[in-house]
Formats: C-alpha cells, sequence, structure tokens
C-alpha cells in the first residue's frame, strides 16, 4: 500500500501540473537496486542533490548518470566554496532522510542539469524507501523557483553487458494453468533469480513442443495464455525477464532444422524419454516427437543460454543439447556453450497422493493456482491418511505435514506432530487447518490474476514485446550459424 506522504506529493505535484505515477517496491536506499527493481535502468533515473553554497543551500537535479561539475556550479553562481550536505544537513533541508530526495524542495532555488530533459519519462524520490515519482521530465519545468542549466559532464550511458551476465532459459509446456508445486519449486526460484541482477532471464511456454504429443488444438491458445497470465501474476517482470511463446520466435525451428543435420536418427531412437511416450503413444510416434530433444537444444542454445533450470529427468536432453553444442563448434567453428542443469532456489512440493512430488502429469496430485478455497479443501481432504492417529506416519501424513511445515508456524506444526503421537489427532482438522492457510497464500496471486487477465491489452503487450526482444537475440545467432555453415 502507497503511504500517505508518497499520495501527499504526488497531489502537490499534480497542482504544479506534473502529472505523475507513485511506483511502489521493496524498501530499498540506492537508486541502482530502486531502477533494477522496477525494471529500468540509471538511464531513467534522476537525482536531487542537497548543496551548501557558500552560506546558502541550493537542490541540484540531475540524471544519474552524469556526474556534477562543480567547476560549473561555482562559475554559475559567482561563489568560491560548494559542497555536498551532510546527512544533518540534508535532513534539516528537506525533513527526509538520505536517499529519498524528492524533486520539489520547498523553500529553496533549485537548478536543472539541462541533460535531464533527454530522458522523456523520469523516475525520483518520494519521501520514501518504499515508492519512487514518475513523470515526464519536461513537467519539471512546472516546478517554482527552478532554473535550467548545463552543470554536468557528458552523459555515460548505462548498458547491460550481456557478456558478463549468464543467460538462464527455462521452458514451460502450455498444458495450462500453473500449479502448485510449478509455484513454490520453480517461479519463486525464477523471482530470485531476476532480482539478482547476475542472469539474463528467458522464460518460454514452448508451445511447439505441445504438439509433439496429441493436444487439444481449440484450447491451445488459451491454455498458453493462461501460463503468461500466471507469470505476470507471480511476480515475474516483464522489463527485466523475457516471456515468450515459443511459436513466436522462429529461429527455434529453423535453427533446430541445422541442429538436426549433426545429430543422427538412432541417437534420438536410444532416449529413454523418447521410448516411453511411443509406449504412452504408440498411434503418435512422429518426427516432431523424434526431434524433441533437438528443438530443447535450440531453444536454449538459440539464446546461448548456459544455464537451464530443469529437473533431473532433463538430463538426457540436456546431454543432447551440449553433444550439440560441441559438435556445432567442432565442425562450424560457432561458440555455443555447453549448457548446464541447476536448481533455483525453491521448494519441494510433495503430492496430494502421497507419492512423489506434486506435477500435472499425476491426476489428483496438485493444486491449481486459481483453486477456490473449496476445491483446496477437497483436495486436501483427499489425501490418504490412516485409520488412527499415532505410529508411523504413512506417506499422505508425511505430505501434509510436508505442507504444514511449508505454510504453517512452527509452534502450530508441533503441535499437530503432538497431537498425532498422542494418537488425539483429528485428521480433518490438521486438513481443514492446511487448506485455509494454503488458500491464504493464493489469494493475494489470485486478485492479482484477475485484474491482469482482465486487462488484455496489457497481456498482448508483454507478449509482443517478449517476441521483439527475443527475435533481436535469436536472429543474431541464427544469421551467425548460417555464415558459418556456408549458408550466407
Amino acid at each position: 500500500m502507497i503511504d500517505k506522504m508518497s499520495l501527499d506529493y504526488s497531489k502537490k505535484m499534480e497542482e504544479f501540473g506534473i502529472k505523475n505515477k507513485i511506483l511502489e517496491h521493496a524498501s530499498l536506499v540506492e537508486a541502482s537496486d530502486v531502477v533494477a527493481e522496477l525494471g529500468y535502468t540509471l538511464n531513467d533515473s534522476v537525482a536531487t542533490l542537497i548543496m551548501k553554497a557558500d552560506k546558502n543551500f541550493i537542490a541540484v537535479l540531475r540524471r544519474d548518470v552524469t556526474k556534477i561539475s562543480f567547476k560549473k556550479i561555482k562559475k554559475l553562481l559567482g561563489i568560491s566554496d560548494l559542497q555536498i550536505a551532510t546527512p544533518e544537513e540534508f535532513k534539516q533541508v528537506t525533513g527526509l532522510e538520505i536517499g529519498t530526495a524528492r524533486f520539489y524542495v520547498p523553500g529553496i532555488k533549485t537548478y536543472i542539469d539541462n541533460k535531464v530533459f533527454e530522458a522523456k519519462m523520469i523516475l525520483g524520490g518520494t519521501g520514501s524507501l518504499t515508492t519512487t515519482f514518475q513523470c515526464q521530465s519536461v513537467d519539471l519545468k512546472k516546478l517554482p523557483n527552478i532554473q535550467v542549466v548545463d552543470v554536468t559532464s557528458e552523459i555515460e550511458e548505462i548498458k547491460i553487458n550481456y557478456k558478463g551476465v549468464k543467460r538462464v532459459f527455462s521452458g514451460i509446456r502450455a498444458t495450462g494453468r500453473l500449479h502448485l508445486g510449478n509455484y513454490l519449486g520453480a517461479v519463486k526460484g525464477f523471482l530470485e533469480l531476476e532480482k539478482t541482477g547476475k542472469y539474463e532471464t528467458v522464460y518460454c511456454v514452448v508451445d511447439v513442443h505441445s504438439i509433439t504429443t496429441p493436444f487439444d488444438k481449440d484450447t491451445l491458445s488459451q491454455k498458453k495464455r493462461e501460463i503468461v497470465i500466471d507469470y505476470l501474476a507471480a511476480g515475474l517482470n516483464p522489463k527485466k525477464s523475457i516471456i515468450i511463446y515459443q511459436s513466436d520466435v522462429p529461429e527455434h525451428i529453423e535453427l533446430a532444422f541445422y541442429f538436426s543435420s549433426v545429430v543422427t536418427i538412432a541417437r534420438m531412437q536410444h532416449l529413454p524419454t523418447y521410448k516411453e511416450k511411443v509406449k504412452q503413444h504408440p498411434n503418435d510416434n512422429t518426427m516432431a516427437l523424434l526431434n524433441y530433444p533437438v528443438l530443447m537444444a535450440a531453444d536454449i542454445l538459440v539464446y546461448k543460454a548456459g544455464l537451464v533450470p530443469v529437473g533431473i529427468d532433463q538430463e538426457p536432453h540436456l546431454e543432447v543439447a551440449r553433444e550439440i553444442a560441441r559438435k556445432m563448434n567442432q565442425l562450424y567453428g560457432t561458440d555455443f556453450p555447453e549448457p548446464v542443469r541447476f536448481a533455483t532456489k525453491g521448494e519441494y512440493v510433495p503430492s496430494l497422493t502421497g507419492e512423489g512430488k506434486m506435477g500435472k502429469s499425476v491426476e489428483g496430485s496438485y493444486i491449481n493456482l486459481t483453486d477456490s478455497l473449496e476445491e483446496i479443501r477437497k483436495k486436501i481432504r483427499s489425501v490418504p491418511t490412516a485409520t488412527t492417529a499415532g505410529g508411523e506416519l504413512t506417506g499422505g501424513l508425511k505430505s501434509l505435514f510436508a505442507f504444514a511445515q511449508l505454510f504453517m508456524e512452527k509452534s502450530e506444526v508441533d503441535s499437530y506432530k503432538n497431537e498425532f503421537e498422542a494418537g488425539t489427532l483429528q485428521f480433518v482438522k490438521l486438513k481443514d487447518a492446511i487448506s485455509e492457510v494454503i488458500f491464504a497464500e493464493l489469494k493475494p496471486f489470485q486478485e492479482r490474476r484477475a485484474k491482469i487477465a482482465a486487462d488484455t491489452k496489457y497481456v498482448d503487450e508483454v507478449i509482443r514485446d517478449g517476441a521483439a526482444r527475443a527475435r533481436t537475440i535469436a536472429s543474431e545467432t541464427v544469421k551467425e550459424v548460417k555464415e558459418k555453415m556456408g549458408l550466407l
């Protein structure tokens, strides 16, 4: 919730004719952390410096990608002594803490460096560490007691150097909405990756992979859209991560064909996953199914991603991707990385059946992120337990206590365990308590999701923007491969 101080400041700026938006974020002091959290860079950020010019205080607004020239300010004001205000002086002048300075500082002269206006939309402080002010730079000229000046050095453009950033690729099949296991086991890890700034992340709904086995053409389009909405509702930032449909980036398919020229049919036929799928779908043993691992290799390597957060069951496919990378590098002199599997920080979420982990492939094993309290209660009540409390924990009871540890306070979990050991635990009481805490965890997600799903324009924009950004990277990779293979 936006605090009253930020809202009052926003209202005051509106009175000056400065249309604005207040953006919420975690409590942060450093401008670099704030803009990264919001999906921007220091190119978009403007700092307000409080300075002591001889005996008078002034405010100087500059873009964070520029440096103040003390020499220029001294010459402009005709002074000999110029210093940055101390924290005590800053608080005395602004009434705020360091790191929260606003564009408008009542009672003192404000100088705005002319390079501020080279950025159309800008970010600045609100007086709070949990909100940021956004407006059009040109509107700052409406502030009282201001002067536009030239008091900074040349702009040092801030750009992400992707050579120093590890690229991560993750794909999920378009089988419908995410479940609790996806969220706690993977998506929360994706959010942590996104926040570090150490990785460039590409999250793909692999809809083309979905047609390698029998699928419903009438629901595929909606199912894949649901996943994008779930990603956004869970908190993935489309300005920090690239979120795409596989089919929107045809370079995946093109690169897969080039890759297929260095892989034998025999190699594909010996993969255990291929054999399993043929058993499941004996009447649908297609070339698309056989080439599934080649397309997966293209998904990853078209972005030259070196890290892939997938389960151990996907290791045989990753080995194919590594083999393809090695062969392409050896035969054609490309520079593909050999991608490795790694684990994001997430929780293991057990199946409702009492065996293994939660997954869509086992009916009755999962809780959808969009399930109502009644639906969750019905599913949790179906978890197999025992006839009486006490003794050794069954698989179902282990799952229940695992859920309790994930969502309840330790003291509450211990209380239920003590009741079980004493033989007095009523299983339905534990199940209903678990249902309620899971729903309480999911309710904010569901509320965000409803708003995002209703904003079709925004979702369409995210998908279009993701495809455009992805194709910029993918097209360069394909062009390079074609040149190396003699096709260009």
